[in-house]
């Protein structure tokens, strides 16, 4: 039965001074993890699922939200080493998982998706004042972005920092960027690898052109390029940072000073 006029009325105050208008208490989905250097606990269930990585060791004194690439929905794959290294700085790591098949439809529902796991993750944490930064990679470099633009309209901590690695190009997911935000006035690393076919550079273009109003000094652009004899940058040269110390330099140091950077503030 539809309730319309007075009588709807009356049952929207009973529900708000029965706290019907609060949120669900957020309820742990699954079972605890534990990594090298943090507790993992997930939250929500398929596509808005979210992991909440908190360090073993040490007051927490900033977030990172971490956004995966294409399929790669667990923590506990190659970015493990990397969340580890995070935690064991004292950052907090909020992982969405926004999506559960890999079918390409999910590419047009993955901004929604990711907003609810973010949204999930802070709802867990709470009020804070600890500084956020946020990192992606491919699709999660795309959706870093609308992350960081979107932030306040979604009611989630805005980052101070983005870096964007490799990112896909956005237009699969939303033609004509109509759903993205303006570009926030905040510190920006956008890679590309000189040897990525799999995306190329047109979504780091795309969302360079995007943040033309930014300062320039807030903003940067850089063409990672192979060495014959050493580093190659193709797609899935992120993924190979775990035990690759040249690596984790290309891609963990920017993070570690966006980090530090925030801490400052």
């Amino acid at each position: 039965m539809l309730l319309r006029g007075p009588a709807a009325v009356a049952v929207v105050v009973v529900l708000a001074g029965c706290g019907g208008t609060s949120p669900p208490k957020i309820v742990q989905s699954g079972p605890t993890a534990k990594t090298e250097a943090g507790i993992a606990r997930p939250y929500g269930v398929g596509s808005g699922r979210v992991w909440v990585l908190t360090p073993k060791v040490g007051k927490p004194r900033s977030i990172v939200v971490f956004i995966h690439g294409w399929t790669a929905t667990s923590p506990f794959e190659w970015h493990q080493a990397w969340l580890d290294h995070l935690l064991a700085r004292h950052s907090i790591v909020v992982f969405p998982a926004y999506q559960t098949t890999g079918d390409e439809g999910e590419f047009v529902t993955s901004r929604l998706d990711v907003r609810t796991g973010i949204r999930t993750g802070f709802r867990v944490l709470g009020e804070t004042d600890l500084p956020v930064v946020v990192v992606g990679y491919s699709v999660g470099g795309v959706l870093a972005f609308y992350y960081a633009a979107d932030a306040r309209f979604w009611g989630v901590p805005e980052p101070t920092a983005i870096e964007s690695i490799f990112p896909a190009d956005p237009m699969r997911m939303d033609p004509g960027l109509v759903h993205l935000g303006p570009p926030p006035k905040v510190s920006t690393l956008i890679l590309v690898g000189d040897k990525d076919e799999t995306v190329g550079s047109l979504g780091a273009d795309t969302f360079w052109k995007w943040l033309r109003p930014v300062p320039s000094a807030l903003k940067t652009y850089r063409l990672l390029r192979s060495d014959p004899k050493g580093l190659f940058f193709d797609h899935e040269a992120p993924t190979g940072t775990a035990f690759d110390a040249a690596m984790q330099h290309v891609f963990w140091d920017p993070l570690d000073r966006f980090v530090v950077e925030a801490r400052r503030r």
